[in-house]
């Protein structure tokens, strides 16, 4: 089993500003749903053994109430980290360029990466760690990348990968025998 859950929300988030790369803190809101996150944590049958986390500090955050919570080590991971929007970074979601680019699965955003570069860089790390069947691991990361994990296990449609979108703090849980099942079918 792997869980995944997105950091709690910042200010940003709530305002509908892209934040891709940004070092945007967590708001008051987010502290909150992390620490709701930590009893969910805290709740599960089978529990979490390691914590990855994004570097940034909206994830590191949400991952270090967590982790405290539940006694659990903590590590980095850069692959973890949010797509890069490039010039779009900061501003709002709303733009109609940022919305046609935000549908291609293989196009870069000016001065940043595309969704398939994400899916390129998470693939290796959840391969490493299906390796790893002594652990059960939690990544706290982001939307971006929970879509690329959500579609390593659970192949979707590119409308379906698009409209994908992850709650703030939501505990996310995917089976590896579900991928191994998928691709011995394939």
């Amino acid at each position: 089993m792997l869980y995944v859950a997105r950091h709690g929300e910042t200010e940003w988030n709530k305002q509908g500003i892209i934040t891709g790369r940004s070092d945007i803190a967590l708001s008051e809101e987010g502290y909150q749903q992390a620490a709701l996150l930590a009893e969910e944590v805290a709740m599960l049958e089978v529990p979490i053994t390691k914590i990855i986390h994004s570097p940034l500090e909206r994830a590191r955050e949400t991952a270090r109430i967590v982790g405290e919570k539940n006694q659990l080590p903590m590590s980095v991971d850069e692959r973890l980290i949010e797509l890069d929007y490039g010039d779009y970074d900061g501003t709002s979601d709303e733009q109609p360029g940022y919305l046609k680019l935000r549908t291609q699965f293989a196009v870069r955003y000016p001065n940043g990466e595309s969704l398939m570069d994400v899916y390129a860089r998470i693939v290796p790390l959840l391969e490493e760690l299906e390796q790893d069947s002594d652990n059960i691991y939690l990544l706290v990361c982001h939307n971006s990348v929970i879509r690329a994990i959500k579609n390593y296990f659970e192949p979707l449609d590119n409308e379906q990968v698009f409209n994908y979108r992850t709650p703030n703090a939501k505990l996310i849980g995917f089976d590896w025998k579900k991928i191994a099942a998928i691709i011995k079918s394939a």
